[in-house]
């Protein structure tokens, strides 16, 4: 059974990004000041870094274990590599099975 905390957050989430695409179909396409354009490139840029970090780094409440972050820095290496997606995740999820199976 789904949670009413959970429902109601996928209900708030969906009304908002409808409103955010409206708003932006309807401002007539004006344009963002560079500035601000590169600021928000920055911003998203770092919001998945750190995102990508508290995956990689925690399980819940507890630090995650070691192999989890090997994995994570084995993708991101790949990445950086700019080798292709499935490859990225085929490297992290072998590396982190490997390392577990060894240890």
């Amino acid at each position: 059974m789904i949670d009413s905390q959970m429902l109601t957050a996928c209900v708030v989430l969906a009304v908002g990004t409808y409103v955010v695409r409206l708003a932006g179909t309807t401002s007539g396409g004006t344009d963002i000041p560079e500035k601000l354009d590169q600021g928000l490139e920055q911003a998203v840029a770092i919001l998945l870094a750190a995102v990508a970090a508290t995956s990689a780094l925690y399980d819940g409440q507890d630090l995650a274990d070691w192999t989890r972050t090997a994995g994570v820095l084995a993708a991101g290496t790949a990445a950086v590599l700019r080798l292709p997606l499935i490859l990225v995740v085929l490297i992290a999820s072998l590396t982190t099975a490997f390392l577990r199976l060894f240890t």
